[in-house]
């Protein structure tokens, strides 16, 4: 029988988010705080944080959550710095990920009338022939860091040709990006100027993009939003800025540590990656349990504007809620065998890409990348050997992935 020791809850949060976050295997916390305190006040920040998928589906769907309103006063993630709060506040007042009724609406509507099943749809092809050019290019190269080589050149693709990113810029903006998104918790100063500076620069480059399609209208979802008006209603100059670059960084880095993340999970379930490499049909399942078992996104917060009643506790309306989304992705009272690893699960609706009005809009096209990738490397591979096994994780709380995953892939004859 296992044995195991009681860990105050917020030990196990100071463990598992503490320094950065990047933890190498958090779901053994996270049970234990989903098994011991699923509703926990914590004596760190004053946040609540809930870790059972029923918990955290009514926080994302509740009419009466979303995002802090700029000014108000309350309790912040321990992980999320005074100085990075008020960086984060600074730079999300017109994005949507950020904003609350009616601007949400307003945003999200207009945005989501170019983001559209037959514009992701078309892409198809092209992200085919680019998930086959990786794997020739892996091919019989020896030992390959299959994060470089595949899950972060592909989505830096997909997403700049449909964006409009030229692509001799897509290589630096995978950088700056990076640099960006480094700095999503508490660390030190340095990594946290280097981040705002890379936002800067981001910011620099798509007013220039913007410009130039002012001047030149194209076909790309940029030129669309430039032109995008709901009756008299359109996107500000400040709107359509950082809503192009939200666009294009969350539709690489999610993609990202979604193939990354899965790839590593196969890898180490050996049994499950035979069962996708012979009927390469199962892929669909196969992301969605990627995307439960190891979700990209590990969390998402939300200010109450109402009280929301959890059966045994109610939280009251200025209160701030962490959702462990990723814990809730492996809640056995929702998901058969929670722990297990299952490429053809059914029944399987994940938490990872949030839930309710902020569901993420470019959910649709990191479903199709992951389908396609998995498939082509089923098909067209006859091994993928780990050569590390324990490859790094980047650092960070809210996001989750891979700094690098060196195989060895040998093809089919």
């Amino acid at each position: 029988m296992e044995t195991r020791v009681a860990v105050a809850p917020d030990e196990l949060l100071a463990t598992m988010f503490g320094g950065g976050g990047g933890h190498p295997d958090p779901y053994p916390l996270y049970r234990m705080l989903r098994e011991t305190a699923p509703v926990h006040h914590s004596g760190l920040d004053g946040v609540w944080y809930v870790s059972r998928h029923a918990d955290c589906t009514k926080v994302l769907l509740a009419t009466g959550s979303g995002r802090k309103p700029v000014g108000v006063r309350g309790s912040r993630p321990f992980f999320v710095s005074r100085d990075q709060a008020q960086r984060i506040t600074r730079r999300a007042r017109q994005t949507m990920l950020w904003s609350n009724p009616p601007d949400h609406g307003r945003l999200r509507r207009l945005v989501s009338r170019i983001f559209t099943a037959p514009r992701v749809e078309g892409l198809r092809p092209r992200i085919t022939a680019w998930v086959d050019g990786c794997i020739d290019a892996m091919a019989g190269a020896g030992a390959v860091d299959i994060m470089d080589t595949l899950a972060f050149r592909l989505p830096i693709q997909v997403i700049g040709e449909l964006v409009g990113v030229p692509e001799e810029d897509r290589a630096d903006l995978r950088g700056l990006f990076r640099d960006a998104t480094g700095a999503e918790a508490d660390l030190p100063g340095p990594v946290m100027d280097r981040a705002d500076r890379a936002r800067a620069a981001i910011d620099t480059y798509f007013a220039g993009l913007v410009a130039e399609r002012r001047r030149a209208p194209g076909s790309d979802l940029l030129a669309a939003l430039v032109a995008a008006r709901d009756g008299e209603d359109r996107l500000s100059e400040a709107e359509l800025l950082t809503t192009a670059s939200l666009i294009f960084g969350a539709g690489f880095v999610t993609t990202t540590n979604l193939i990354g993340n899965g790839l590593l999970a196969l890898l180490r379930h050996p049994a499950e990656m035979a069962r996708l490499w012979a009927d390469p049909e199962l892929a669909p399942t196969a992301v969605e349990e990627v995307l439960r078992f190891d979700s990209p996104v590990q969390l998402v917060g939300r200010y109450l504007f109402e009280p929301i009643d959890l059966g045994e506790q109610v939280i009251e309306a200025g209160e701030f809620v962490v959702a462990l989304t990723a814990a809730a992705n492996r809640d056995p009272v929702r998901f058969a065998a929670a722990e297990t690893f299952d490429v053809g699960r059914s029944d399987n609706h994940p938490l990872s890409f949030g839930w309710g009005i902020h569901h993420c809009l470019g959910a649709q096209l990191a479903r199709l990348e992951g389908r396609i990738v998995f498939r082509r490397l089923a098909e067209r591979t006859a091994s993928i050997e780990l050569l590390d096994d324990d490859p790094p994780w980047e650092p960070g709380v809210f996001l989750r992935g891979l700094t690098a995953l060196p195989v060895r892939l040998r093809a089919r004859i």
